[in-house]
């Protein structure tokens, strides 16, 4: 059985790949005129969304205030729940609406959440 402190690692790299292979799927169905492309991104977006909440979830479980500070953790916690809130905005704009203004915006808010995520949880590990 893997324990939590050993799944979290594993699974917290799909969604930020996941994310940004769906935007970019988005992006050349917009501008090549595809709709199959349109359809890979969102479900790049659903599957990166299960592997968001997965790591969330597993993140929580495996959280070791002992070596860590308690700001250190509730910082990327935040940053990390944050991106999975905007994830499924995301998502479901993929699906209804994906060129929108305010799909774009959403888009552009999850790639910052993304990088405060990713360099707050690189910071834990280092």
């Amino acid at each position: 059985m893997i324990s939590s402190v050993s799944f979290h690692p594993f699974i917290s790299h799909f969604p930020p790949s996941l994310f940004v292979a769906g935007i970019a799927l988005l992006f050349l169905s917009w501008k090549k005129n595809r709709p199959i492309y349109q359809s890979a991104g969102s479900f790049n977006l659903s599957l990166g969304l299960l592997a968001a909440v997965l790591a969330d979830f597993s993140g929580m479980l495996s959280t070791d205030l002992g070596l860590r500070t308690t700001i250190e953790v509730e910082g990327h916690q935040g940053y990390s729940f944050l991106f999975t809130i905007l994830y499924g905005f995301c998502t479901g704009y993929s699906y209804t609406n994906p060129y929108s203004r305010t799909a774009c915006l959403l888009y552009g808010c999850g790639l910052l959440a993304l990088g405060a995520s990713a360099y707050s949880g690189y910071l834990l590990v280092f």
